[in-house]
């Protein structure tokens, strides 16, 4: 859990689109949209039991005690509302509505997602105890300080096909693709070389250089999922169709999570991500009545 901030603020964003659309007869219409996304006052989280110094525009290591603004606590994760982040995105589709037994639907994304933590807050202790935030005005070091950067989870491109096809004597086939370019991911070290009293990796090596903020891209992801459905009528109103299902067709190897602190042998490899869209080649069959 975290304890807010003493200037705790709500959450919201900014939203702009703008966009062409144009229709081609009765049965074709492209899109053309761009879209911009600005989110505000985004949590982050970090010990606010900290002080920074403007000699180093580091913060003090947190093992010498008496430089912590509550020296008789330990780590306190405090809970700021001082990110933001920028989507700037251009939308487009095709759409072929269904006619002539078939129908076709083709989207792509071009996008970028930037954003930063903010600079921290310097907590200081007021004269009844009470704990306030002081703005920072000194420079900090770039893995200190708000780096405002491409942002984890940032994906470039992004394209989906997806159509269907009445073959005739009740047989549908109908199938989807899926692109998507490598998404950006956090990386860190476990290098001992900055004190903050937290666990977790930090993005500066022990000779003092820094890693790159979300600096690994993942693989491309590509899939291919299709469907066959064949309808038997049973008299009336009842019928009854089969369904066989395959997904990840040609089975590319896709993942989901990988293995980013840079310090581990086995940086850069792919770990086992439970997700549905990462799986391998699956198949699937069914009925379904109607009546």
């Amino acid at each position: 859990s975290e304890i807010p901030s003493p200037n705790h603020k709500l959450t919201y964003s900014h939203q702009a689109s703008a966009g062409v659309q144009r229709q081609f007869g009765t049965e074709i219409a492209v899109e053309a949209n761009y879209v911009f996304t600005g989110q505000r006052k985004e949590e982050v989280d970090y010990n606010m039991n900290l002080t920074y110094d403007p000699a180093t525009g580091d913060n003090i290591p947190f093992s010498i005690i008496a430089s912590r603004p509550y020296s008789d606590w330990g780590f306190v994760n405090g809970e700021f509302m001082q990110g933001w982040s920028n989507y700037h995105g251009l939308e487009t589709s095709l759409t072929k509505r269904f006619s002539h037994h078939y129908q076709l639907a083709a989207t792509y994304t071009f996008a970028a997602l930037h954003d930063t933590q903010g600079d921290p807050c310097q907590i200081v202790r007021t004269v009844d105890g009470s704990p306030a935030c002081a703005t920072i005005t000194f420079k900090l070091k770039q893995d200190v300080g708000g780096e405002y950067t491409l942002a984890a989870t940032d994906q470039r491109h992004r394209a989906v096909v997806n159509g269907i096809w009445e073959v005739g004597k009740g047989v549908q086939i109908s199938g989807v693709y899926f692109y998507g370019s490598g998404m950006r991911t956090t990386v860190s070290c476990s290098c001992p070389a900055r004190d903050t009293g937290s666990g977790g990796g930090t993005r500066r090596l022990n000779d003092g250089t820094f890693l790159a903020r979300n600096s690994f891209v993942g693989s491309p992801l590509h899939r291919i999922d299709t469907r066959l459905q064949k309808r038997f009528p049973l008299g009336g109103h009842r019928s009854i169709d089969g369904i066989a299902e395959l997904f990840n067709v040609l089975n590319h190897k896709n993942y989901g999570s990988y293995t980013t602190a840079v310090d581990n042998p086995a940086y850069g490899q792919p770990v086992y991500n439970n997700n549905v869209a990462y799986a391998s080649r699956a198949a699937q069959l069914g009925f379904r009545l109607g009546f």
